[in-house]
This record gives C-alpha cells, structure tokens and sequence, in this order.
C-alpha cells in the first residue's frame, strides 16, 4: 500500500469509528457467511486481516462461546480501538488487538487454524506476498478465507449512492474504485495458488439487505463514505443531499422495505503441510 493510500485510510478511519456499530453489526450476512465458508470452529485459534472497526473478528469471536483465541488486525489504531470498543460491550474476552501489516505480520509460523480477511486483499500492491504470510502463519492443515467485492456495476451499495453525490454536486462519478479491483472471477484463485496454498475454491456470495430505516443507512453512509463532500454541508443541505440519495434509492424499494443487493467473492485455500 502507497503512503498516499494509507494515509487516507487513517483520514477515513475517523468517520468509520463514528459511524460505527457497537456490538454485532445490523447487516451480519457475509460475516456469517465467512464463518460458515471458512468451517470455523469453537476453540480455534483465529487471525482476521484488515479488520477495520471489527468486521468480521467480532463476529467470530462471538461464535465461539468463550473458548479460542481470535486476533483482531489492522494497520489503523483508530479502527482497532472502536473494534475494542465493540469486544467490551459484548464481554469478548477470546479477543486480541495487533496493530499489522498484512504483508509482513508480526506472528510466529504455524500458528492460526484460520485466517480470515473481509474486503482487505484489495489494497496491499503485493497481492500474492500478503497470501504468503497468511500462508505463514496458518498450521498444517489450516484455512484462509478471503472476500473481496465484485463487480461495481452489481454493487448497488457503493454506485446508487455515489452517481447521486456525484449528480447533487454536478460532478464526475469518477473512476470504478479500488475495492472493486479483484472481480473478476478467477482473480483470486490465481492470487493464492501463487501463493502456494492448496485446493483452491473461489465462489459467488449474494444476499439482498432488507434495510428499515432508509434514512438512518443513507446519513451513516454519507458521513462515512463521502466525508469531503459533507463534513462543511450546513444541516439544510446535508438533509437535501441525503434527500436526493434517498431518492434514487427508490428503484430498489419495496412495500417499504429497502432491498440492497449485494455481490462479493470468496477465496478459500488449505495449507497442506
């Protein structure tokens, strides 16, 4: 990862920890569905990559009743205070906090059953290397299981927000980000066979968040993912710009109830020996 990137990290770490949820998040799907995937068991020793403000390190830490070990990464200090913040509130004492980089973690070989990492594989510029250490430090017959987005133009929840902040301000959209980078099928079974690891799976994981409170998704969006463009909004025109994202929003309502699609892709491998 660029200084440039990771200074922006830490600039965006603010709003996450802000916007954040204090226990298990509302919208649980792909953490569950990672804990499933991965075959995560009770008592298993645990390291999840990139965690940002606890997702998904919280929730399975909270699978397990008690018993295991569950390591809890990021390279930002702010996320992983609001993900310790989370921990307290729910009494998860099997969880751990380390500060790391995901290309050169600071863990002796052969000691996680799993690794897991949820929309983290995308920033590292050496993909493969970061594979490798989780490679490292799996034991034998250990499992990583990483999820990265898939493809923007599937991902309601990243362009139907960003086309209408783009549009309020008569701005470009811009370029498809960097998390969307690895969607192409294929991109990660190719990652972490260079990386050495074995029986490679790659699959789809789709769900459809049903979301109550269209105005409550709408503000903690806005404040976490367009920071620039509101932290100096007056609450007028901030109410006029969440006014006009939930408004484009309308396509995928009904009877009330927003329906958010969302689209990602899952790598496991197995270290062998």
């Amino acid at each position: 990862m660029t200084s440039n990137a990771r200074n922006d990290w830490q600039q965006r770490s603010k709003a996450w920890a802000a916007t954040a949820v204090q226990g298990i998040s509302a919208d649980d799907t792909f953490n569950q569905m990672i804990i499933a995937e991965a075959g995560i068991q009770t008592g298993e020793k645990i390291l999840d990559l990139a965690s940002g403000t606890g997702n998904p390190a919280v929730s399975i830490a909270h699978s397990m009743n008690g018993e295991g070990d569950v390591v809890c990464t990021d390279l930002t200090p702010l996320m992983l205070q609001t993900a310790r913040e989370r921990t307290n509130n729910l009494d998860l004492e099997i969880m751990r906090f380390t500060a790391a980089n995901m290309t050169a973690l600071p863990f002796d070989d052969s000691l996680f059953d799993a690794v897991t990492c949820r929309f983290g594989i995308m920033f590292p510029d050496d993909k493969v290397a970061a594979a490798r250490e989780a490679d490292r430090v799996l034991k034998s017959g250990g499992r990583v299981a990483y999820v990265v987005w898939g493809a923007y133009e599937e991902n309601p929840p990243f362009y139907v927000s960003r086309r209408a902040v783009a549009d309020y301000f008569g701005t470009e959209e811009g370029p498809v980000p960097a998390r969307h980078s690895m969607s192409t099928p294929g991109t990660l079974t190719s990652i972490l066979q260079k990386a050495g690891l074995s029986n490679v799976e790659e699959r789809e994981l789709r769900y459809q968040n049903q979301v109550d409170d269209i105005d409550d998704y709408v503000t903690r969006n806005l404040k976490r993912s367009f920071v620039k463009q509101t932290e100096n909004l007056s609450e007028a025109e901030f109410a006029s710009l969440k006014d006009a994202v939930i408004a484009a929003w309308q396509p995928f309502v009904a009877d009330g109830i927003l329906q958010v699609p969302n689209y990602a892709r899952l790598g496991l491998g197995w270290k062998l020996s």
